[in-house]
């Protein structure tokens, strides 16, 4: 696995702040300034853990805030490590793999560069909808469990109603059990760096299942088709021929099992006397097909007719498999490519070649809406938005945290209301609180009117209470009307770089790599 993205896995468990692999793994893959320190920051700050970027020296390791991220020099390049435990003589720390390790002190100070990331947790630590994401899960995983539960009942009581023998239901459990190891194997070599599958896959000089599973020799068309594949492709046919035609399929499926011996044969003299490495997985599989074989012989199962639809299914499911997992895989080049067009789009150069030729403001905006200004501003951002728009809340947090670190001058406008009591009273409101003065006050009432899930115009008033301050707006109302008419800004949000309007090709996420 890449060393930043397991680094971000452990540095957000350390934290205990919850996380789901996809959004985090996306987060990591699709950066533009990947791999790098500063891309580890960003990731981060998605989760609301603050960092600090700093070269220390040896003597300043005492005082290094826990959990911490670190660099090393390594034989083969440099990587990150993350800290937990700091003591006299030795430093615990999940090294370049992910791995948890103690280290002593003197070694650690060899390998350190100094360059680390300072790490601290805010109080509402987690990744953005997180809730809902968990929810989602739970769905599936309850659907899923369902339909297994469904597919089990009806298979068995066709079993019954046929009634089935003994020593065929325990060849039916031989192939779920054998889908089940495949699928954890599968899974091992796609997340090997998975410390409870790591765990089990080593053990002792003579245990490394990486050894015999990257072994050339199991690898076919340039490692596309492997052991692990081939595995869980031959019981998922396998328990899906049974489960579609149960008796049809029985002669079929004995006489392959009989064929697979020379594989497990093959496959324990690998390991025993070529590589002299175990997989325990590898292992697992092996038993099973040997007991596949003691069944067949022990039940004769290779004397019924032969079915033409039983190999035909089985080559279908088969090669289905073989074909499919590719293609999911190529995520992963899905993740490249979007990496490359992000790089593309950070190069500050192409954005401001693209910002010119965008249409450019013709009235200047100086004294309307709200005004935000940064400690160190560099750009100027002017949102065009409506109180009820649903993308302007989801662009709302990002422009926040472009103006949090000082580096945008943040100009709010408000569309017309069109007649719409409600958004006019909203956008009075938001202009009053603004009114009085008080930059955390409106910065604050921002954020909690778009980040509230539903727009509630009488809570948010009992929250903010003004007086004769709302009736005071209806000017500066009608001010943003004429500017939008005359801008012929016409939908929401609507953003404006340096004065240009942010040309298609970009979108605001784009922002948190142009605007620094």
């Amino acid at each position: 696995m890449d060393n930043c993205l397991i680094i971000c896995k452990r540095v957000l468990e350390s934290l205990s702040v919850p996380y789901t692999q996809q959004f985090l793994k996306e987060k990591v893959l699709t950066h533009p300034h990947y791999p790098s320190l500063l891309y580890i920051s960003d990731i981060l700050e998605e989760y609301g853990v603050g960092s600090l970027a700093a070269k220390l020296g040896p003597d300043r390791l005492d005082d290094f805030s826990l959990p911490g991220i670190v660099q090393v020099l390594l034989a083969d390049g440099n990587y990150f490590n993350v800290i937990t435990a700091v003591s006299e003589s030795e430093i615990t720390l999940f090294d370049e793999k992910g791995k948890q390790k103690d280290v002593s002190r003197l070694d650690f100070l060899k390998s350190w560069t100094g360059v680390s990331l300072l790490l601290e947790a805010g109080e509402d630590v987690a990744e953005p909808e997180i809730n809902q994401k968990i929810r989602d899960q739970q769905i599936i995983k309850g659907v899923a469990m369902i339909g297994v539960v469904s597919f089990l009942g009806w298979l068995g009581l066709g079993l019954v109603e046929n009634g089935t023998s003994g020593l065929f239901l325990f060849y039916f459990l031989l192939k779920g059990l054998g889908l089940s190891i495949s699928s954890i194997l599968l899974w091992y070599q796609h997340d090997k760096e998975n410390p409870a599958l790591q765990k089990f896959c080593s053990g002792g000089k003579s245990v490394d299942c990486n050894s015999v599973l990257d072994s050339k020799t199991f690898q076919l068309v340039d490692g596309r088709i492997n052991p692990s594949l081939i595995a869980f492709a031959y019981f998922f046919a396998g328990t899906g021929l049974i489960a579609g035609l149960a008796f049809l399929a029985m002669t079929f499926l004995a006489w392959l099992s009989v064929v697979s011996i020379p594989i497990v044969i093959y496959s324990f003299y690998y390991q025993a006397l070529v590589i002299k490495k175990w997989c325990r997985f590898c292992l697992l599989i092996q038993g099973v097909l040997a007991m596949e074989v003691m069944a067949v012989l022990w039940g004769v199962f290779w004397e019924g007719e032969f079915y033409l639809s039983a190999l035909s299914l089985f080559l279908f499911l088969f090669t289905g498999v073989i074909l499919i997992r590719p293609m999911l895989e190529r995520k992963d080049e899905l993740y490249r490519s979007k990496r490359e067009l992000a790089k593309l789009k950070s190069n500050k150069e192409l954005f401001e070649l693209s910002l010119l030729r965008s249409k450019k403001i013709k009235n200047d905006p100086q004294g309307l809406g709200i005004l935000m200004k940064g400690e160190k501003p560099k750009n100027q951002v002017i949102k065009v938005c409506n109180p009820y728009c649903g993308p302007c809340a989801r662009v709302h947090p990002v422009l926040e945290s472009l103006f949090d670190r000082g580096n945008i001058v943040l100009h709010i406008l408000f569309t017309p209301g069109n007649g719409d009591e409600q958004k006019e009273k909203t956008v009075r409101h938001l202009l009053a609180i603004e009114s009085k003065g008080n930059s955390k006050l409106t910065h604050q009432a921002l954020d909690d009117w778009y980040g509230a899930e539903r727009k509630d115009y009488n809570a948010f008033a009992a929250k903010y209470p003004m007086n004769g301050e709302l009736m005071q707006q209806d000017e500066k109302v009608r001010a943003m009307e004429d500017w939008c008419e005359k801008e012929k800004v016409y939908y929401t949000p609507t953003l404006f770089i340096n004065g240009y309007e942010l040309p298609k090709e970009y979108n605001v996420e784009d922002l948190k790599y142009i605007l620094t």
